[in-house]
């Protein structure tokens, strides 16, 4: 087992992945700036990576098999923006790109939590975030298979939106699968810490 192949030499990797990603402890991984410390269970077998053809602020995956794959977006907004607004924006914004490489989108519930951005400095902004979860289905000659996936908005620095997307593969292994979001959901976004008191560069 290793950071290119956490599943190691399992007769099933991605299951052995996925396991790894339910029960391994949260730790932290941050982006060159240092301005975000990203929240990752099993910590030390992530890469952080850059998208090709996807901007963004920062992104990780899980493995060269691409088990699990996380990306974050910091965007301007209006002032006064709600975190839902942010979605919906974030959602505008990402449905050509998701045309392009043949994504099918299930949208699923919108949740509110509350956001404790600890040991950082207290943004001004609510101190919760807002998250809604999907199902993903990418059929191109490139890629194909499904994917569980959830995003978060958070009000980190004044006049921008901050996104935190998370992936996972399901090829296979639907309730496993479904179980690793569904973790990000109620015990990973929440632990999103900022580190920067000013926008970092965009």
């Amino acid at each position: 087992m290793n950071r290119e192949h956490p599943g190691g030499d399992a007769a099933d990797p991605h299951q052995a992945a996925l396991h790894r990603l339910l029960e391994e402890p949260w730790g932290w991984r941050n982006d060159k700036q240092d301005a975000l410390h990203v929240p990752l269970p099993d910590w030390g077998n992530w890469r952080r990576i850059r998208y090709y053809g996807v901007p963004s602020f920062v992104g990780f995956r899980y493995g060269d098999d691409h088990h699990a794959v996380i990306a974050i977006w910091v965007r301007e907004v209006d002032e006064g923006a709600t975190l839902a607004q942010c979605l919906d924006e974030h959602e505008k914004w990402g449905e050509p790109l998701a045309q392009t490489f043949g994504v099918r989108v299930e949208p699923g519930p919108v949740v509110r939590s509350p956001w404790s951005p600890l040991p950082g400095p207290k943004p001004e902004g609510p101190l919760e975030i807002v998250t809604r979860s999907l199902d993903a289905e990418m059929d191109t000659i490139f890629a194909r298979g499904t994917y569980f996936a959830a995003y978060t908005a958070y009000a980190m620095w004044p006049k921008t939106c901050t996104i935190f997307g998370f992936a996972v593969a399901v090829r296979g292994r639907p309730d496993l699968a479904r179980q690793v979001r569904d973790r990000f959901v109620s015990d990973g976004f929440w632990r999103l810490e900022r580190h920067a008191e000013s926008t970092p560069a965009l």
